[in-house]
Parts: C-alpha cells; sequence; structure tokens
C-alpha cells in the first residue's frame, strides 16, 4: 500500500540521516583523539622538559619586582591548574627569567604573594 511505503521511505531516510550524524560524531572524535595524541607528544617533548625537576626544588620567582620563593610542590600541589603547569618543569627552558636567573613574572606582586602564601597553607 501506498502507506506502507511512505513509512518504510521515511524510516530510511531517518536512518540514513542518523548514520551519517553517526558518522560525522565519529570523524570527530577520530579527529580529537589526534589532536590529542599531539598535544601528548608536545607535552612529552624533552626540549620543553627538564629531567633535574623535583617537588623538593626551591622555586624563585620575581613577580613583578619582588622575589617569592617557594617549594615546586607548593606550587603544583593542583593539578590541572596553570600554576601546575607553569611550575612544573616542563617549561623551565622557555620561561622568561630576570638578571639573577628568577622566572620573572608581570604580575601584582601582592596579589601573587597571597595566592603563594594561600597554596603553603594548603
Amino acid at each position: 500500500s501506498i502507506a506502507n511505503e511512505r513509512l518504510k521511505t521515511a524510516c530510511n531516510n531517518r536512518e540514513r540521516d542518523f548514520n551519517a550524524l553517526i558518522k560525522k560524531l565519529d570523524d570527530k572524535e577520530n579527529s580529537l583523539k589526534e589532536r590529542l595524541n599531539e598535544l601528548t607528544k608536545k607535552r612529552l617533548n624533552p626540549d620543553h622538559v627538564d629531567f633535574d625537576v623535583s617537588d623538593g626544588d626551591l622555586v624563585e620567582v620575581n613577580a613583578g619586582g619582588k622575589i617569592v620563593a617557594a617549594k615546586r610542590s607548593t606550587l603544583t600541589q593542583f593539578e590541572g591548574t596553570k600554576f601546575e603547569a607553569l611550575f612544573s618543569g616542563r617549561w623551565d627552558k622557555k620561561l622568561q627569567r630576570d638578571g639573577n636567573g628568577c622566572i620573572f613574572l608581570d604580575v601584582n606582586p601582592v596579589v601573587f604573594r597571597a595566592i603563594v602564601d594561600y597554596l603553603s597553607e594548603m
């Protein structure tokens, strides 16, 4: 009957559209996986990693002209934060330094000190 044919055509069209969406999502997932692999390789690139870092290292930061010293473990205790990324050792060779070799950050020194004090209390 005509109604059955229309229903069958509609179902086929829906299935085709559904499969197209699934393929699009699969392609996007694969693209994201490739990007993640690229970023992981870049993160693990020996040019960025200082293998001589440890949690007990004293990190000296010139924060807006004031020197703030803290253990690396204090600065990196919260995974996924900017502090953890910045002071993990992965980027030590790339960070800007002052004339004394301290990491230089153009930030408000009072606020930076307050953040480090807070982290020290954790």
